[in-house]
Formats: C-alpha cells, structure tokens, sequence
C-alpha cells in the first residue's frame, strides 16, 4: 500500500481534434462531433468547457489546428468561457506530439504543473461526480504518477481498451485508486469472450483521460518516446507566442513539428511502457464516447411509452421501435412499420440504415470519398468568430446564402471564389459597407454589389445583421470555410483579430 497527499489547481488541456467521419453526416471534416449539440443545447466541446469551470481547475488550455480556430473562440464565446492559451498544432501527429507539446510549453512556467488532459468531445452525464474523481487522483499526480481515468464496466464491451488495476493506492486509510503494473496493465480492444472476461477480473475501460505533472510525463516521454519528445521540444522552442486578448496562442515550428512519427497515440508511447501509471475508477459519471450512430440511440432519452425510440427535431414514429431519428433541418421525418432503425436527416443528405449496421457508415464514407463527393467533408453552413454563413440554395451560375453579423466591430476582407457578390440586408440594423475609403449604408432591399479582387469592410452598429447574400458565377470547388479570405496572413492572430477588430 501506497500513501501521500497534497494538492493544487489543475490545468486543464482540452485536446480538440478530429475527422468528424464516424458521426456522418451530422459530422463532417469541418464540423467534427465535438462542436455539435449532441446531447442538450451545447456542443460536446462546451459542456467539456463548462466541466472544468470548478474551483479545482486553472483556466484551460486548447491543443487544436488552425481549421478549428474560429469554431473554437466563437463558441467559447458563446458560453462566456475563458481560456489562457492555445496551441496551434500545424500538423495532425497523435496524442503522443499533442500532450508532448503541451507538457513541455507548460512545464517552461511550472515544471511541476498538475495537466489534466482530456478530448473535447467526451460525454459526462454527470459532471461533479467527473470532478470529484479528478480531485481524489490529485495525490497519485503529486507522488509522480501518470493517472488515467477508468470507467467502470456497465456491460463487455469490445469498441473500447481496457485497463487492469494492481496494487491498490490508500490515503488516510481510503482507497483512491491503483497503480498499473506492465506489461499487460494497459489491453487492446478485446473480442466478445475476453471483454466477458475482463468485467468479471474488474478492469476498467481505459477513456483516454490523463493527469499528470508536466515534468514527469516529459520524463517519461524521453524515456520511452524520445523521438517525439525531441521533435515537440524543438518545435516549442522555435516557436512562435503571440499573446491575443486575455491568452497565448502558440505556433509550434512546422518543420520540427513535422518529425514528430506519425499518428502515435499516447498509450502506446508511454502508458504500455511505464511504471508510473496509476488508475482512479469513475463510477456514476455517467462516461460516454460516442463512436457511432446507434451510440446516440443508446445515451438518447428514450420515448415514455415500450418503444424505446429517440428522436430529435420533427419527428412522427408510428408502430416502431428502438430507432433513432435526427430531424433539425425543418423536415418532418415520418417512420413507421419498421423497428432497430437509424434515419438522419442533415442539411444535404438523408442516410437510413439499420441500428446495428450503423458502424458501415465508414464504408459509406469511403466511397463516397472515391466520387469526390463534398457531403462527406464539408457542411452548407460555416461558424465564423463575426457570425455564421449558411447555403441556402445553388444554382448553375451562383449561390444563395445567408449571412448573420453578430459583432459591432468591422469585417475586412478581399473578394475571392466569385465573380461577383451582392449583399441585401434584411430590416435596418445600422449596417455599413465601405467603398472609395467612405461609409454608406445598407438600405433595407437593397442590393449593393462587390467585384472579385476588391476590399471589403463591413460593420454593424446594433450588433446583428442578417443578409441575403448571393455569390454570382461562383468557383464552386471553393468551399464555404474559405470564403471571406482576409488581407493579412492567414494565421491565427490575423483571423481574430482582423475579423472582431
């Protein structure tokens, strides 16, 4: 038996990644799960916000991309959701290079800074009891241990790894965890016997939750994974602070980033190799990670009658049972005579498949990829930091679009993806445009034009406008996330601060 005890506040490092291919279509390479609402009126990535919003916590970190940025700071924003700092991640290498990166940029303030990292797209039913695991783990953190979170079993699963607690770890005399002996402390997903098998010995299902000094996760790192270590430890130090608002955005050297070894994650570079891994059960929280469709049917809120159906938007199930039916695009979504369905309704494709058969989407997703169709990639819609862009319809010669402006503050930008553009605004919100270096109006009805290549400023003086916007002879290859390119360097900083003032 092992004792210690002191504590300290948390850094949280939200780890903010992702294809986005498993959920299709709800989810796209553009709008990965974790920025959706999934669960209740908040994206997956702000209730892991609102998570970490107690007194245990310091303000987090975000390890993301620069494709993210603007979803990541528009709904932070939305839910009033501070931060201090990202990091930019130019290249997608793994959770090894992820935690590597953050470890080492933290540990330049605090070696000893406690880090609990985590995914942003994680469901917790039951945050305070997520929270009171964390606090109870403090103490193996403090006595050098790596702690990883297992979620106790509620049935054999086999989409899941799985981890096998050893000698248990007391403090003042009450059980807190245990630490995990190798090899064999951390097992891959099992089949169906040995998952049965695992449940009874008491194994835990491994959620890919870490807490952690940074000064012995960068230990270990060069202990076992030191060509990740080195590659992350150069490109932190040829990398770039820019400071932006109340936080830090860091940009790691690409080059140095670059080799770090490919798609790596962080139980395999460390956790399977170390003797300092510890495990703290989680029970009652409620845990999910929904790698499916039918994950959704079975975390959803079934019907109060037998049929055990969940339906989310405009729906109307007759005679059936244990479906699931996602309807938010404004179509009602009639099922009947049929049981153990999934019908999604996005805003651009209509998928049905048989609950179980629902892991065949990424079948679907790779032939589609094959016809180069854009479903499987990119949504109709787009969150910018300003407001959001959405296409409404699209016709042989152009698009037409809805623009909403929520921020007072001006939008600059160079025309591009279109011959033209024509703005009109809808009712008068005090919205400008500027033209010949002059501020003119928007009159309700309207039309005001802009060519290719010209620059464009637009404000707003009641804080939201909505236009109808319609792109003429468009580049229709140019996709909704690239539009509104702006003067300076696309980086970071340029974005935010060019698009909010």
């Amino acid at each position: 038996m092992v004792e210690a005890a002191i504590s300290r506040k948390i850094i949280p490092a939200i780890m903010i990644g992702g294809s986005g291919t498993r959920l299709w279509p709800l989810s796209r390479s553009n709008m990965p799960k974790q920025f959706l609402r999934l669960t209740n009126d908040k994206s997956l990535f702000q209730n892991t916000l609102q998570r970490v919003e107690s007194s245990v916590f310091e303000k987090p970190w975000f390890l993301t991309t620069q494709s993210f940025v603007e979803l990541v700071y528009a709904q932070a924003e939305e839910i009033g959701s501070c931060f201090d700092g990202i990091i930019l991640e130019p290249l997608q290498r793994g959770t090894a290079a992820a935690l590597a990166t953050v470890a080492i940029k933290l540990a330049k303030t605090d070696p000893d800074a406690l880090v609990l990292a985590m995914p942003a797209d994680h469901v917790v039913g039951k945050p305070e009891n997520f929270v009171s695991a964390v606090e109870r783990a403090i103490p193996l953190a403090e006595d050098d241990k790596i702690v990883t979170f297992g979620i106790v079993p509620t049935q054999p699963e086999t989409g899941f790894g799985y981890i096998r607690p050893g000698e248990p770890y007391v403090l003042n005399g009450a059980e807190i965890g245990a630490l995990v002996e190798q090899p064999g402390g951390f097992l891959e997903k099992p089949d169906r016997e040995r998952a049965e098998q695992f449940l009874e010995a008491g194994y835990l299902w491994n959620a890919g939750i870490f807490l952690f000094k940074a000064s012995v996760l960068i230990e270990e790192l060069k202990r076992h994974a030191a060509a990740t270590h080195d590659a992350a430890y150069r490109a932190i130090e040829n990398g770039e602070d820019r400071p932006f608002a109340q936080h830090v955005v860091h940009l790691p050297n690409t080059e140095d980033f670059a080799k770090c070894p490919h798609d790596v994650p962080i139980d395999i570079a460390v956790m399977e190799k170390t003797d300092r891994v510890a495990v703290v059960p989680c029970n009652s929280i409620e845990w999910a990670d929904i790698g499916s469709l039918s994950a959704l049917w079975e975390i959803g809120e079934k019907d109060g009658d037998d049929s055990r159906n969940v339906l989310v938007g405009d729906a109307l199930v007759t005679e059936a049972q244990n479906c699931f039916v996602h309807s938010t695009e404004g179509r009602k979504v009639v099922l009947g005579h049929v049981d153990d369905m999934v019908v999604i309704d996005s805003e651009d494709t209509v998928v049905v498949l048989p609950r179980h058969q629902t892991q065949r989407v990424k079948d679907i997703v790779k032939s589609l990829k094959s016809s180069k169709a854009k479903q499987v990639k990119f949504t109709r819609s787009a969150t910018k930091t300003w407001g959001t862009v959405r296409i409404d319809r699209t016709f042989p010669n152009g698009q037409v679009c809805a623009v909403t402006i929520k921020k007072q503050l001006p939008i600059t930008y160079r025309v591009a993806g279109a011959e033209r553009e024509v703005w009109v605004t809808h009712g008068n919100s005090g919205a400008e445009y500027c033209e010949d270096g002059i501020f003119k109006p928007f009159l309700p009805g309207v039309p005001v034009s802009f060519r290719e290549g010209q620059v464009v400023t637009l404000r707003n003086k009641s804080g939201h406008a909505e236009f109808t916007y319609i792109r003429n002879k468009p580049d229709f290859e140019s996709t909704i996330d690239d539009w509104f390119p702006q003067l300076a360097e696309v980086d970071l900083s340029a974005t935010v601060s060019s698009k909010t003032g």
